[in-house]
């Protein structure tokens, strides 16, 4: 009788073992998720408060505009894989972007970077925001986006946010937000957080 019930208390002790694992887990899971949203709405909010104070209109350049400061999510190189994203203004109005253009981060003074998530830049100037391998992120959809990638956010001189910065010239409104916009992230488990850019001031929570 001794022996069954220690048995009976063995099997008990791993079905607990094994709740308070998956429970962990879960609890590490999402906390990493949860990082990942609050380190995006730092950027965000440092992106548009840049914007607001960093005029690029310039009446010689037709297409001023697309020096607006954007987040912009990418696909990492298909053989690390994964996802990440930088934060820039397009000085040269080339589309391929340099270090040299991207925002440096508030808190490390570090310029936010990263190509096709290599890391062979220089550590000590350049923070890698890679979201799969820091916090697990295998997924990002954007409701707003006007591209054929992920996606990414623009802002003006008003906070507006735009989806999308046109290649036409004098085009400045184009892609500008009339709705909402959603940008969602799923992990592993497929928890989902989403953060609101809201579609007439360009608040961001």
């Amino acid at each position: 009788m001794k022996k069954t019930f220690t048995l009976i208390e063995l099997i008990m002790i791993l079905l607990l073992i094994g709740i308070i694992s998956s429970q962990s887990e879960l609890r590490n899971n999402m906390s990493k998720i949860k990082l990942a949203k609050k380190q995006i709405i730092l950027h965000l909010k440092y992106t548009r408060y840049i914007a607001m104070i960093d005029n690029k209109f310039d009446n010689n350049d037709p297409l001023w505009f697309r020096k607006r400061w954007t987040v912009k999510f990418l696909n990492c190189n298909k053989n690390i894989g994964g996802l990440y994203y930088i934060i820039y203004s397009d000085i040269n109005e080339n589309g391929y972007i340099s270090k040299v253009e991207t925002l440096q981060d508030p808190l490390t003074n570090k310029y936010i970077y990263s190509y096709q998530c290599k890391e062979d830049t220089n550590l000590d100037k350049y923070t890698l925001i890679l979201l799969t391998k820091e916090y697990g992120i295998k997924n990002i959809k954007i409701s707003c986006n006007s591209t054929q990638t992920i996606g990414g956010i623009s802002f003006d001189i008003n906070g507006y946010g735009y989806s999308k910065l046109s290649t036409k010239e004098y085009d400045k409104d184009k892609y500008r937000l009339n709705n909402d916009c959603y940008i969602q992230l799923y992990d592993k488990k497929n928890n989902e957080e989403i953060i609101t850019i809201d579609g007439i001031t360009g608040v961001i929570f």
